[in-house]
């Protein structure tokens, strides 16, 4: 496992057995004191940032020994889902906005780097950061967790000939979709770009075909993570799954229910029937 203090953890990542690698990024429950002394809102609205013990339906598939890859410090830290230049430069002092990119439409609802605001809650903290202490989040957590899944995959596609990446996120009910019967899990492969369309329409139909609504792209395709790592041409592919928190959280989607354990094996499946299709469609690798 891999050192606590870079705020992830790592399972099976030594040898890996199948050419997928299994990340959770906002799974993270580690808040640090120096988090709460500048907090504005209450505590128990962090949990909204939260993708709600997202990490337990990683269990069977660690179990199974798939390469596995958990944040562990909380997303209110820094988002491991954002570029290092998604900086809202007004919230930190000494920052020139016109030295980043211009805001997206996340940053723009308060979710850039360090978030910002919720909604309903308003801004979450109570003074502005250092740049020191933005610059020290990047280098100490935000970047180790890219170099080590970005390592891990080339270490997977050097072994196998290539590599995906399943980028497990959880997602609120979606019942605010125009929709009969609203998808409890959505694949994302940025509308085709970070992935081969067989493991896309792969993964929709497994959870289809077990009796679950399923959606391609809509209403998440799929964020940083996948854009960075993702290289199709490069035999390193990348999906995103989102599951329904009511699947496997109580009424208030705060704790887990007896329900994990199934999804869990679920999400184990669908790995095993992609690590097959990744294995069938591997490219020779050449003796050095």
């Amino acid at each position: 496992m891999w050192a606590a203090t870079a705020g992830f953890a790592t399972h099976n990542a030594d040898d890996p057995q199948i050419p997928l690698l299994l990340s959770v990024p906002h799974a993270g429950r580690d808040y640090p004191a120096a988090l709460f002394d500048n907090l504005r809102i209450p505590p128990g609205c962090l949990l909204r940032l939260e993708d709600r013990y997202a990490d337990i339906l990683t269990r069977a598939a660690v179990a199974a020994s798939v390469p596995t890859i958990i944040a562990t410090r909380a997303r209110a830290w820094i988002d491991l889902n954002r570029s290092e230049q998604d900086i809202d430069a007004a919230m930190v002092e000494g920052l020139n906005a016109a030295d980043y990119p211009a805001a997206g439409a996340k940053q723009r609802g308060g979710l850039g780097l360090i978030p910002r605001r919720l909604s309903g809650a308003g801004d979450i903290w109570k003074s502005r950061f250092t740049a020191d202490d933005v610059t020290a989040r990047i280098a100490n957590y935000h970047r180790p967790y890219h170099d080590r899944v970005a390592g891990q995959l080339k270490a997977i596609s050097a072994r196998f000939g290539t590599a995906l990446l399943l980028d497990l996120h959880s997602m609120p009910p979606l019942a605010n979709i125009a929709a009969k019967d609203p998808p409890r899990f959505v694949v994302g492969d940025l509308f085709g770009c970070s992935a081969a369309g067989h493991f896309s329409d792969l993964a929709v139909s497994y959870f289809r075909a077990r009796g679950f609504a399923a959606a391609l792209n809509y209403p998440y395709s799929g964020d940083y993570i996948l854009r960075r790592h993702a290289n199709p041409a490069g035999h390193i592919h990348a999906l995103q799954l989102e599951v329904d928190r009511s699947l496997y959280l109580d009424a208030d989607l705060r704790e887990p229910t007896a329900n994990a354990a199934q999804i869990a094996d679920l999400i184990a499946g669908l790995i095993r029937l992609l690590a097959d299709a990744a294995a069938g469609h591997a490219m020779p690798v050449a003796a050095e």
